[in-house]
């Protein structure tokens, strides 16, 4: 009798594991050789079980840290891939190196990841993929650098991105990006290239209450968070720019157990605009 309901215990266990791997999205680990990097990227695609809707699905690229690669998403927070099916998205993780804050460095031509990111890396999921390839169902969203990172595409390329997210972003990048390109023997570099351009955020977002072309922006942040104050800022600089956006303080600090709970707020925040948008095509 006592085995017998160890076995059946066993059996219920088993039964639940293989429910939940057949209902996990699949993930892709694939390289594109980037002619801007000039070498090869990896990235991670999750994509959900279902069968793609007629036009496509939608797609979140989820940014790293600093330090971090293109696997480190899928590795801390795996449960990515029933995110992929709750939200019916695609998630595409690129590799932004472990310090590049994901534009392209004008000190270092080594440094090209916006362009990769932008020219090649987005046309290529577009072209592989069933994604809907309308700004309006395409968002970008990243922890820490890669907070950092998502804001500055989508100030950059409001054209392309619909979105973006922040988790403990390190957001205030302005006076560092000034200082190292004032000690530099080159003069003439722009700063601006390495910072969020809040003012193209504030032409799409100020006053517009359309949907069809504001870039819609969530930040979020740790109460014990190192970079709080930054995130208090930024919050700061967009409410006197009335740039509009979701901005959220919950306890948690600068680590995994706080991302691993934010990155299903962001997906929820991208998923009820997903859904004005599929309802207003209707």
């Amino acid at each position: 009798m006592r085995i017998s309901y160890w076995l059946r215990s066993l059996l219920v266990v088993v039964l639940l594991f293989l429910q939940a791997s057949l209902m996990a999205g699949k993930v892709d680990t694939l390289s594109l050789y980037s002619p801007a990097m000039k070498k090869d990227m990896k990235f991670i695609v999750v994509q959900p079980v279902t069968k793609a809707p007629e036009k496509g699905f939608p797609v979140l690229y989820l940014l790293h840290g600093m330090g971090g690669s293109y696997n480190l998403w899928i590795t801390k927070v795996p449960e990515l891939q029933a995110a992929a099916d709750r939200y019916n998205c695609l998630i595409v993780c690129p590799d932004g190196g472990r310090t590049t804050l994901y534009f392209n460095n004008p000190l270092d031509s080594s440094y090209r990841f916006e362009s990769h990111f932008i020219k090649e890396l987005i046309p290529y999921i577009d072209k592989t993929y069933p994604t809907a390839k309308d700004r309006r169902f395409r968002a970008v969203a990243g922890l820490s650098m890669g907070g950092f990172g998502a804001l500055f595409m989508a100030s950059h390329y409001p054209e392309l991105f619909a979105a973006a997210g922040s988790m403990s972003g390190a957001l205030m990048v302005d006076p560092i990006a000034k200082a190292v390109i004032a000690r530099s023997a080159d003069k003439s570099v722009d700063s601006s290239c390495c910072q969020i351009n809040w003012d193209r955020l504030k032409a799409f977002n100020a006053g517009d209450t359309t949907l069809k072309e504001t870039v819609a922006l969530v930040l979020e942040c740790g109460t014990d968070d190192y970079l709080l104050m930054a995130n208090r800022s930024a919050r700061k600089r967009l409410t006197e720019m009335n740039i509009a956006h979701d901005y959220t303080e919950r306890p948690g600090r600068h680590n995994w157990d706080y991302w691993q709970n934010a990155i299903d707020y962001q997906l929820l925040f991208f998923r009820k605009r997903w859904d004005r948008f599929e309802q207003k095509d209707q």
